[in-house]
């Protein structure tokens, strides 16, 4: 009789979100539209002179030493990049970023889903898609390949397997094949989340902790829980065997990051209105609702840990000094939310119909103004004009970071002009003395480059993050096309220095501009000072 009982109460909840199959086929729609419109962003980034992104350069060189790890990442994305490459190569950014509009196309279509799972009509089943398809949070962390790509995709996986299983324990079902495959699904997601970005650490305790604080704690007695967890012990266990080998790299760079100042540090108030900002203030209320529904209403008392999780999770973030973009992949959890506390707020047919629709359009309206700040659809002139124009400024994220353009369009210019530069300097080396020269970069922006865009001159070394741990190779240092370090430090090392050409281009940050050095005699072999040119930051 209980769980008859608990059918019947949600029942009309079901038919009021309509069937699973139209909310398939309006989550489809909604997906191929992000696709599309992704795809002509691309196409406009690419004509507007922006290329390739400077970590993404870094992850095609990682692809090219696949691991099981790295010193700033898990093994995923360097492998989709590499996949990315081989497929589509470099000479077009809407191919090269397929995975991009793809993971984007299957984001949206999720958060229709679980707006659907949670009650929402199909009114508000667009709406929340709507949201999450011009956040401008999302529309940026789509554009390029990074290891906030598919996070998204990975958490709403594992809301919808917790989801289904709450659901399931308020009928009173707490085993069965059902039961299984949610806690497999969830295990799987999970695991494979973690080998794509160690934040999924955070989020998957911050779960954790809400179902035990909620009465959804009651499906962590399923004999299939530990299941779950194995699989994602298993999964994680090549990266964690990796980190260990190589003595905890990553945990050394964190730490490396919060002494040394690298990012920028915001107040708790300042943090929680960065997030009101980058996911459009149009649309704020949305997702704050969602949150608030999560957290009080009856109708949402199965997923009430949902609401909690965020409750914990803000201010795990905060504490960590977490950069905004950190919270990204949750959001998508409580735009869904929002529609349906939307439907319980316009509980009339004609008022959905009607409110829908204009608080879409506005939404719209406003991402249209502001898309040149979000993305680098003009000329570096021009952005820069239309920024200053409007007053409109993103969130500055590290500390220093002083070019005219944001860091993330600064950072899709210059790199075959760097290029060019150091490989012509190794070029410009008589025959007998090119086999002895290397050429360093202090960063993996500038490494990866010449790698990357002169494949007829050697690959470049660094001691910039995993460069560090493929080494200097056979050089000793007698001759080195230096980029990156101070004229005095090089003074102090060789026997000579001789600037070569220099990189002065106004738009890139100011430590990717300055000489290309010639540098002879290193006064040390660089086989032995290779353990302090490590630089991990």
């Amino acid at each position: 009789m209980p769980a008859t009982s608990e059918v019947t109460k949600i029942a009309p909840q079901e038919s009021a979100a309509g069937s699973l199959k139209s909310a398939v086929y309006l989550a489809v729609a909604f997906g191929l539209l992000k696709y599309v419109l992704a795809t002509a962003a691309q196409i406009a980034i690419q004509h507007a002179g922006y290329f390739i992104f400077r970590d993404e350069l870094y992850f095609l060189v990682c692809g090219r030493h696949l691991a099981w790890g790295y010193v700033d990442q898990p093994p995923i994305i360097p492998l989709v990049a590499r996949i990315s490459e081989l497929l589509f190569g470099l000479h077009s950014l809407a191919l090269f970023r397929t995975f991009c509009s793809l993971a984007g196309a299957a984001e949206v279509a999720l958060t229709g889903l679980l707006a659907w799972r949670m009650g929402a009509g199909r009114w508000a089943q667009a709406l929340a898609m709507t949201g999450i398809l011009l956040a401008p949070m999302v529309i940026g962390t789509d554009a390029t390949i990074s290891t906030t790509l598919f996070e998204p995709i990975f958490w709403m996986v594992i809301a919808l397997a917790l989801m289904e299983l709450a659901r399931l324990a308020e009928r009173g079902i707490r085993s069965g094949r059902a039961v299984a495959w949610c806690w497999i699904a969830l295990g799987v997601t999970a695991g494979i989340g973690l080998e794509n970005k160690w934040n999924e650490v955070f989020f998957l305790v911050c779960v954790l902790v809400a179902l035990l604080l909620t009465k959804q704690r009651r499906i962590l007695a399923s004999k299939w829980f530990p299941v779950g967890f194995a699989l994602i012990v298993l999964l994680v266990l090549p990266n964690l065997l990796w980190e260990i080998h190589h003595h905890w790299a990553t945990l050394e760079l964190l730490h490396n990051d919060q002494i040394d100042g690298k990012n920028v540090h915001v107040g708790a108030l300042a943090f929680v209105l960065d997030q009101l900002e980058v996911f459009g203030f149009l649309m704020a209320p949305l997702w704050i609702g969602g949150v608030l529904w999560l957290l009080i209403s009856r109708r949402a008392r199965a997923f009430r840990f949902l609401g909690v999780t965020y409750a914990l999770y803000l201010p795990l973030m905060i504490v960590l000094h977490a950069k905004d973009y950190y919270l990204a992949a949750i959001y998508p959890l409580y735009f869904a939310a929002g529609a349906a506390a939307w439907d319980v707020l316009f509980r009339k047919l004609w008022l959905r119909r009607g409110f829908t629709p204009a608080y879409m359009a506005l939404h719209v309206v406003g991402v249209a103004i502001t898309l040149p700040v979000i993305l680098p659809v003009l000329p570096p002139a021009h952005e820069l004009a239309y920024m200053n124009r409007l007053h409109l400024q993103p969130p500055k994220l590290e500390t220093d970071t002083t070019a005219p353009l944001p860091q993330y369009m600064a950072d899709m210019l210059d790199w075959r002009h760097k290029a060019d530069l150091l490989a012509n300097a190794w070029l410009s080396l008589p025959p007998q003395e090119r086999a002895q020269a290397a050429i360093y970069a202090r960063n993996y922006g500038d490494a990866s480059a010449v790698t990357i865009y002169r494949p007829d001159v050697p690959p470049a070394i660094s001691g910039h993050q995993n460069y560090f741990f493929w080494g200097p190779r056979n050089y000793t240092g007698s001759i080195v096309i230096d980029f990156g370090d101070s004229r005095k430090a090089l003074d102090s090392e060789f026997d000579s220095v001789q600037v070569f050409a220099e990189d002065t281009n106004p738009w890139v940050e100011p430590y990717e501009r300055g000489p290309v050095y010639i540098c002879r005699g290193l006064h040390e072999n660089l086989q032995t000072l290779w353990p302090r040119v490590k630089f991990w930051y």
